[in-house]
């Protein structure tokens, strides 16, 4: 990592701080460093490590080549040595979490050191699994191998950090696709078993991920409604006092609709309120309480965030906790309603492979603030992937309960 890219990264961290200020600190803290050390002082920082110069003494050597001898003057060496909490996060294996849904498949790698879950690689990659799911109820054989070939770039990464123990969650298109089983035999002949979860498990998950990002965030309140629309189904849970109260799960999701109404960009304002009317209508299925906050998560939450931040590139640490009003994603609706394909591709904030996918996701979210009469929603990005890699720390004990 070079000093701008830690300036960047920091930069996601302290949102408040201008890029230039980080810069300045960032440059200071290594300068002083260096000073410290060329005046021969050792540098400790607590539980990661410590710093020292050390004196190495003149040498006579002879070259191999020519056989001429040299004399090398002494030498001053930076050394490291490691402190025993950073040692102990080093020397602790990689625990793994796969979120494999209609629409993306996500892989998170993280640690448990001290009683402290770190999530420290995410990656995810757009298979689109369940296009073309619509017509006969199977997953096309285009899209498993997309599918296939998602995982096999996850065993690699897994094989690189020697992962050992994973837990693979399987969604709503293996809930529903006829030749589910097909695919998860040759997963498993890649090197993944595939846990297929109930619409109840898929939720659980989802709320132990969310409520980790809660307390990580201090967005903590008495009464929430947890919501993750993804591809295939969007799963709701509300939480009272820490404690859930119910579970429901409904059959729409941004690819389930966009099939479903076979979006043609641009869409009219027709075909909007049609779309909008069967979400209500399926929303009817769903208690209409008064919540807090509605917390969403999800890939469809992600990128509602990035388009209302227009973001370059995706940054969770900007995503996590942002509040997104209900008058944006109207405004959000009617942009992309009134574009085709390729004009929506350059949006900034657009993820590529969720170009024709975004407008059914945001319907679904505009439909949500109705229902529960809310001006606005929170993203979390703890979900499932998160949720999936706690229950399996917990499985291991590895955290206290």
């Amino acid at each position: 990592m070079k000093k701008k890219d830690l300036v960047e990264k920091l930069s996601y961290k302290f949102c408040e701080l201008e890029k230039e200020d980080l810069e300045f600190i960032v440059t200071n803290f290594f300068e002083t460093l260096k000073e410290e050390l060329k005046k021969g002082n050792r540098i400790e920082f607590r539980d990661f490590g410590v710093f020292l110069v050390k004196k190495s003494k003149g040498i006579i050597f002879k070259n191999p080549r020519n056989n001429q001898k040299y004399y090398v003057k002494e030498k001053f060496r930076v050394l490291f040595k490691v402190g025993k909490e950073f040692k102990e996060r080093l020397n602790t294996p990689f625990l793994a979490s796969l979120d494999l849904g209609t629409q993306s498949f996500r892989v998170c790698l993280g640690k448990c050191a001290q009683g402290e879950v770190r999530y420290l690689i995410k990656d995810r990659i757009n298979v689109r699994l369940g296009e073309g799911f619509g017509g006969e109820g199977i997953i096309s054989e285009e899209a498993m191998q997309r599918g296939l070939e998602a995982l096999k770039r996850f065993k690699e990464l897994f094989d690189r950090f020697d992962v050992q123990e994973y837990r693979a969650v399987g969604t709503a298109i293996f809930r529903m696709a006829k030749n589910a089983e097909e695919f998860l035999s040759k997963a498993e002949e890649i090197g993944f078993k595939i846990d297929v979860v109930s619409p109840e498990e898929e939720a659980e998950l989802d709320l132990l991920g969310i409520m980790a990002g809660l307390e990580e965030s201090g967005l903590m309140c008495n009464k929430f409604l947890c919501v993750d629309v993804g591809g295939g189904s969007t799963e709701f849970i509300a939480i009272k006092d820490g404690k859930k109260e119910w579970v429901k799960s409904i059959n729409i999701g941004a690819v389930v609709l966009k099939e479903l109404f076979d979006f043609r960009y641009p869409v009219n304002a027709k075909v909007l309120n049609s779309v909008k009317d069967y979400i209500k209508d399926k929303l009817k299925e769903v208690p209409c309480e008064e919540f807090e906050e509605i917390i969403i998560t999800g890939g469809s939450a992600s990128l509602l965030g990035s388009l209302d931040l227009k973001l370059t590139k995706y940054i969770p640490e900007k995503l996590h906790s942002h509040r997104v009003y209900k008058e944006r994603i109207e405004k959000l609706i009617k942009r992309l309603g009134s574009y085709d394909i390729e004009r929506i591709q350059k949006i900034k904030g657009m993820e590529k492979g969720r170009e024709d996918i975004a407008l059914p996701g945001l319907l679904v979210y505009s439909c949500l603030t109705e229902h529960f009469n809310k001006d606005s929603l929170v993203i979390s990005e703890y979900g499932i992937l998160e949720g999936a890699l706690l229950s399996l720390i917990k499985g291991y004990n590895l955290v206290k309960p």
